[in-house]
């Protein structure tokens, strides 16, 4: 179909408007020529939408090097436990200063990010949903003068104000999601599998930068330094889990496993967990 199209396209351009409007008068172009290359031009303009409709059904890579890959544990200021518990701070961070075009600044933004005053970053559990969310609902009012979106999606504990009300997250808004005016964070889960009992047991978790998409796979910038302290993209095959049960001490479990994602080749899976999975997602539309 394209190569017919691509034919029609250089038969269109063989003659010019205002040679077909001489030839007309000359009558030596027919009238049924000319309604033919009507013809042409509209399905090449049927073909052009087509073409771009596609092109936005799949998520974009077109930002995948621009995003920067900062390694948590490159953050070495005093009190900062050398960045051990820095993942979401630095997951954030790649993405605000990519946005805000900022990437010489990111050392400074992460110790922000990580203060009290916006995420809270614990140097023994990390940081929670409502650290990120709040966190970044403040770096966003004082970088881009405030945001269109703001929302998580998840089985988490979150303030009501950032809900949107869906708990197992959707692969379509994911994949779609990044853009110049927009980003998203991960949250992944660390599980344990018990087969018998169809059981997933949380351990743990951990953020990641989503920074685009292609075909079934997901592209992240990981913190962790397992995944490489180089800028690394991460390219993740995951699957869907058809059924069992996600079941934990956080609030918010235990919850109905099918549906979530399961994050599986490509992805640096920490050593005492057997799957991970994707427990939540933060938007930001700026």
């Amino acid at each position: 179909m394209v190569k017919s199209l691509l034919k029609l396209l250089a038969l269109a351009h063989k003659v010019a408007p205002a040679d077909r409007l001489r030839c007309w008068r000359s009558s030596c172009v027919s009238r049924a020529q000319l309604l033919g290359e009507r013809q042409v031009f509209k399905k090449l303009f049927f073909f052009k939408i087509i073409v771009l409709s596609s092109s936005s059904c799949f998520g974009s890579t077109s930002y995948e090097n621009e995003i920067p890959d900062f390694t948590q544990t490159n953050v070495t200021a005093s009190n900062t436990g050398n960045g051990q518990q820095y993942c979401a701070p630095v997951a954030v961070s790649n993405s605000i200063v990519w946005l805000a075009n900022s990437k010489n600044e990111q050392i400074h933004f992460i110790t922000k990010l990580a203060s009290k005053k916006y995420m809270n970053t614990s140097l023994k559990n990390g940081t929670g949903t409502t650290g990120v969310l709040r966190g970044v609902e403040k770096i966003s009012k004082e970088l881009f003068g405030g945001y269109k979106v703001l929302e998580y999606e998840g089985w988490r504990k979150h303030p009501e104000s950032y809900s949107n009300g869906i708990k197992v997250p959707r692969i379509k808004r994911i994949e779609s999601i990044i853009s110049r005016r927009s980003a998203a964070w991960i949250n992944v889960g660390w599980y344990k599998y018990n087969s018998k009992k169809k059981e997933y047991r949380r351990i743990g978790g951990h953020w990641v930068t989503l920074v685009g998409s292609k075909g079934n796979r997901l592209i992240f910038d990981d913190p962790a330094p397992r995944a490489g302290r180089e800028f690394s993209n991460e390219v993740v095959e995951y699957e869907k889990i058809s059924d069992g049960m996600l079941v934990g001490k956080k609030s918010g479990l235990p919850t109905p496993a099918k549906g979530y994602l399961s994050l599986v080749k490509g992805m640096h899976i920490k050593s005492n967990a057997d799957v991970a999975i994707i427990d939540g997602v933060v938007y930001l539309e700026i």
